[in-house]
């Protein structure tokens, strides 16, 4: 790796390491032991995490400088300068190497994620290293392996625990973005609250009478609530530095405990990580809610837009089918504003006929939460009248399994309705009688034959005479018009519940429900004699008489392939006997 020239960036850390290295050596070191709070580690374990791996060996030369100069100066001695500056630029590059591995580097308290990997990389794994380094260096030199390895690290962790959070937040650029985001009235809030917090700590610290050392919890949490990451950050220095340096300086509760000034220093030690180890998850929880609130927020805007300007209504029920919300499409769909069916039962905007059907749908729906139902209904518009809807519904269960919401995509289909009623008829209709076609009479009398027991019925199939000799004479156009012409007269015989239909090219087939074999007789007696009553006028003026033969039979148990064979018995009678006559199958 090669050097880089260092930066006015480079200079300042490696100003600020020895500065903080300094102050934590001759404030809070006792008895020629190591310091109480290291924070210099802090600063360049975040000055490393933030910086490209290429940038290491000149931040870390010119730290190793500051960091001999403050050991031998005010720490150990020379002679434990080198080795001891190397300690904590090991220490330092651990810790920065595994924040680097966290996905969530740049967002600084900004999820449980950062903060595990945080705890594990600054406070266990880097510091647990150097401990035991500066433990085996010390033992060399007389001086207890495991009292110098307990107190390092304490010194270390805590010292890393409490600073490399808010030095991450200024080095990431994090505290930067959060103050421009800020509008006066959050700046001079987040002001007054570390105040607040300044004020409740120097009260606390700076009493010996009384053991208040819970009081600085509230102003402590209130600034994790209020300003996020960078107010939870803050007061936890504001109360390692100020809380710390009055204990130091023999004020506070901690002056009640019949211990020596160094016993008291590791009380405080334990109190202030109890302090970090409560603040710091919260911090961390409440810039994760608040990030879920805004992708949730943003979420819900883009739903909205996209809702509001779909063609498709898409509403949102409770379990009970009362509806929670509703799009503007409604009022163009169907005339209604979606603040009139809020808090509505959904069923009363559906058609009576169909109810039972969405009800169904519904229920059917809630036991199956996550698949989507689809079905078709008649709902009601504003003004009474009826549409077609298709709805795609889904159930959304909440934690405890039980469904929260139903939420249905809701689409006009009238349109479709009326093409595929079009599209039927059609099929079921010959286009030259626009009578039925054959399709159409077979499914009528399929049904007219499955309450046969009920509703007795007969059957007749009627021939127009001579039709080939008309064709052969007067042209095709001229036998169309003789179609037309029966069809037409042939309607005015019949009974309106009587289905007519042209099943061949001059062949028609009778329905007759509910009519006995006389009554059925009878009307196609009926007919035949109105039919022989009126002749046809050709295309050329002319006329041409018409006149039927038929065949009647009963739809009996044996089927309607059987009463039609029947029916052709009987037609090829009346034809025998000389046609425009009808004959009754036996």
């Amino acid at each position: 790796m090669r050097f880089h020239r260092p930066t006015l960036d480079d200079f300042a850390i490696a100003f600020g390491y020895f500065l903080a290295g300094t102050i934590a050596v001759s404030t809070t070191r006792f008895n020629g032991g190591v310091a109480m709070l290291w924070a210099a580690s802090a600063l360049l374990i975040a000055a490393l995490a933030y910086r490209p791996r290429e940038q290491w060996p000149t931040l870390l030369g010119l730290c190793a400088i500051a960091g001999i100069l403050l050991t031998g100066w005010f720490g150990f001695g020379w002679e434990m300068a080198l080795p001891f500056t190397a300690i904590n630029l090991v220490e330092a590059a651990i810790g920065a190497w595994l924040l680097r591995r966290s996905r969530t580097l740049q967002a600084p308290l900004g999820s449980l994620g950062w903060l595990w990997q945080f705890v594990f990389a600054t406070a266990l794994a880097a510091p647990a290293v150097a401990s035991l380094l500066a433990g085996a260096v010390r033992s060399l030199y007389g001086v207890p392996f495991w009292s110098t390895y307990r107190d390092f690290y304490i010194g270390h962790a805590l010292g890393n625990l409490t600073f490399v959070p808010i030095f991450s937040l200024l080095l990431s650029g994090s505290i930067g973005k959060v103050l421009r985001s800020f509008r006066r009235a959050q700046t001079l809030e987040t002001a007054a609250i570390l105040l607040l917090v300044t004020g409740v700590t120097v009260l606390v610290f700076g009493t010996t009478a009384l053991p208040f050392l819970f009081v600085p919890f509230a102003p402590v949490v209130l600034a994790a609530f209020r300003a996020g990451q960078i107010g939870a950050a803050l007061s936890l220095v504001v109360l390692a530095l100020v809380g710390g340096g009055l204990t130091l300086a023999g004020h506070g509760p901690l002056q009640l405990l019949d211990v020596s000034t160094a016993a008291r220093a590791q009380y405080f030690q334990l109190y202030l990580a109890v302090v970090a180890l409560t603040i710091l998850p919260l911090a961390a929880d409440l810039r994760n809610r608040a990030r879920l609130y805004e992708v949730l927020r943003l979420s819900e805007e883009r739903y909205r837009m996209f809702a509001d300007h779909s063609g498709d209504i898409m509403m949102q029920l409770d379990a009970g089918g009362r509806i929670r919300f509703v799009t503007s499409a409604i009022s163009r769909l169907a005339g209604f504003e979606p603040d009139e069916m809020v808090g509505r039962l959904g069923i009363e905007f559906v058609s009576a006929a169909d109810r039972p059907k969405v009800r169904e749908a519904h229920e059917r729906t809630l036991a199956m939460p996550g698949a989507t139902h689809r079905f078709d209904y008649r709902g009601l518009r504003s003004d009474g009248t009826e549409c077609w809807f298709e709805a795609s519904s889904r159930a959304v269960v909440g934690h405890d399994g039980e469904v929260v919401a139903v939420l249905s995509v809701i689409r006009d289909v009238s349109e479709r309705k009326r093409t595929e009623a079009s599209l039927s008829a059609a099929a079921m209709t010959d286009p030259l009688t626009e009578l039925p076609n054959r399709r159409a009479f077979w499914a009528a009398a399929e049904q007219v034959l499955a309450r046969r027991r009920k509703v007795p019925g007969c059957i007749a199939v009627l021939d127009l005479d001579h039709f080939k000799r008309i064709n052969d004479r007067h042209g095709h156009a001229a036998g169309d018009l003789v179609l037309r012409h029966f069809a037409r007269l042939a309607g005015g015989y019949v009974r309106e519940r009587d289905i007519l239909a042209r099943i061949g090219g001059e062949e028609f087939a009778l329905l007759l429900p509910g009519a006995s074999l006389a009554d059925a007789a009878r009307i196609c007696e009926r007919l035949r004699a109105g039919i022989a009553g009126r002749s046809a006028l050709l295309p050329d003026g002319g006329k041409v008489r018409v006149t039927v033969s038929g065949g009647v039979a009963e739809l009996g148990s044996d089927g309607l392939d059987a009463a039609l064979r029947r029916a052709d018995l009987a037609l090829y009678e009346a034809k025998g006997g000389g046609r425009d006559q009808l004959c009754l199958a036996a």
